[in-house]
């Protein structure tokens, strides 16, 4: 059968009419279902209360207004660890957590056999503020203008220097007095060199967002390795067997120097909270030293638990007032037959060599 104009519209408009009816009917259904609520309440802790390293978590759950429901028994789980209760217990936190956000879990079996399971996220932060230490200047070389310094370290009584940027980057051996350049390679256009570190007579090196690493032969210089990994690449160094990796967060990173697989990760905390930026790393005397980007600071770690025991604050250490073209202090350098640190920065002209105050190298 033909409809005429008119009809055919009265026929599309009663069409738009019964949708807009059916979908406003649902709309009003949607609202209208009755929300589940839970069982249980948990009490305390408050979700993402601080606790420091050395005090008792109070952890307290209750039936649920309107809840029938009577709670017979409850875990806690956390980490490797379970723990049986009814519905109060207090936990410890010392040596049981890491620094940082963990995860409560809790398994709750009712009168009726019938089970639920719930979360709570807590922060665990160090009791104890960070020392400052202090340092003397004992010697001021000279440093290129015009190196971007990423990394900084020193090999047979020479500085080996990764200079990063886009097509500018290089690595870099020069004497220890800075006035002889002993080898440089350039690194390819589309790389941002990174930080550095040594690792049987090979030498590795960090690029920024390329999650890429190059490993060169140490005294050559000679490319000999490429490795992944799965964020950006900032800092390195090197403990032990493994290698250690910061990527502008406050997590460092333990790796497989073979493999670059990830053995284990830290997180960086003072008693004030996280600690991030986390850039250059040298390993020293059992702890390891990073710069903070951004900051003329070094922060001095715990590599067990990441725990930051104590900084070293270098904004005096330079009046950049006198300088046009200068960037954030970035290069940590021992020296252990000195048993001295250098330091520097990007685009700066001077390394320093400081000591530290009231600190013991090994």
């Amino acid at each position: 059968m033909l409809l005429n104009n008119k009809s055919q519209s009265l026929l599309r408009i009663y069409f738009i009419l019964s949708i807009t009816l059916i979908s406003c009917n649902n709309v009003k259904e949607r609202k209208g279902s009755p929300r589940i609520k839970s069982s249980i309440l948990i009490n305390s802790p408050s979700s993402f209360e601080i606790f420091n390293d050395d005090d008792i978590i109070k952890i307290k759950l209750s039936k649920n207004d309107g809840s029938t429901k009577t709670i017979e028994n409850s875990i806690l789980i956390f980490d490797q660890d379970t723990i049986k209760f009814l519905n109060k217990i207090e936990v410890k936190t010392k040596g049981r957590f890491d620094y940082g956000q963990n995860l409560l879990k809790f398994k709750i079996t009712y009168s009726d056999n019938s089970t639920e399971n719930y979360s709570r996220s807590i922060l665990i932060y160090p009791k104890d503020e960070p020392k400052e230490l202090e340092y003397k200047i004992i010697k001021i070389l000279p440093h290129d203008t015009k190196s971007y310094t990423q990394g900084l370290l020193i090999d047979n009584q020479t500085f080996i220097e990764s200079s990063g940027q886009y097509d500018k980057s290089y690595i870099r051996r020069y004497s220890l007095d800075g006035s002889k350049i002993e080898k440089e390679v350039k690194i390819h256009p589309d790389l941002f060199a990174e930080g550095i570190a040594i690792f049987n007579n090979k030498l590795f090196m960090l690029t920024w967002k390329s999650k890429k690493a190059l490993v060169f032969d140490k005294k050559s210089f000679e490319l000999i390795d490429s490795l992944n990994y799965d964020s950006e690449g900032w800092g390195l160094t090197r403990i032990a067997d493994q290698l250690v990796m910061s990527d502008g967060t406050e997590k460092l990173n333990f790796l497989d120097p073979f493999t670059f697989e990830i053995n284990k990760s830290i997180n960086i905390y003072d008693d004030k909270g996280k600690v991030d930026l986390l850039n250059e790393l040298e390993y020293i005397n059992g702890k390891i030293f990073s710069n903070l980007y951004g900051d003329d600071k070094i922060a001095v770690i715990d590599p067990m638990t990441g725990r930051v025991e104590n900084y070293i604050n270098l904004e005096k250490i330079m009046n950049k007032r006198n300088y046009n073209n200068i960037d954030v202090m970035n290069g940590i350098a021992y020296n252990a037959k000195n048993k001295s640190i250098y330091i520097t920065g990007k685009w700066w002209p001077s390394i320093y060599e400081i000591k530290l105050s009231e600190y013991e190298f090994e």
